[in-house]
């Protein structure tokens, strides 16, 4: 494939992130969520519980934007802070009933969303563009952190 061919690959993949980002953002406006303040109490509820710098860490943002993000999450009262009781300085966040009831509803609204969305696909393709996307996003994080 030549370089302008890849180039317009490159700009299609581009066009359906957007598009689908397009078709999840409604959603979370719904709930008064951000879309990385849905990643982060997908992340908060799968867990159960987990410490403030992994939330950050897990997201790949600085602490600081980290905290902030918790801080809106609890003002929502989608989460909570809890202080470890081994050492008062560690603090675990939990999400609330409120917050795991938000999480699954939206996840509900999701399911829906994405079962039209890649329902154009069969399963063999809807596999293999997994398979795909993953080693593209595994290669690109490689470059990334390579260049850092």
């Amino acid at each position: 494939m030549h370089s302008s061919e890849l180039y317009n690959l490159h700009l299609e993949i581009r066009e359906l992130s957007s598009l689908s980002q397009e078709l999840v953002e409604p959603l979370l406006v719904k709930y008064d969520l951000t879309s990385v303040q849905y990643r982060a109490l997908q992340l908060i509820v799968l867990n159960e519980s987990i410490a403030v710098k992994d939330v950050s860490n897990h997201l790949k943002i600085k602490p600081a934007a980290g905290t902030a993000l918790i801080d809106r999450l609890e003002r929502k009262k989608l989460i909570e802070r809890v202080h470890s009781e081994d050492d008062r300085r560690v603090v675990f966040i939990q999400s609330t009933e409120s917050g795991r009831n938000t999480y699954h509803s939206i996840n509900k609204c999701f399911t829906k969303t994405f079962r039209d969305f890649y329902g154009v696909l069969n399963e063999e393709e809807t596999e293999r563009l997994k398979e795909i996307v993953g080693k593209l996003t595994e290669h690109a994080s490689s470059c990334i952190e390579n260049k850092i």
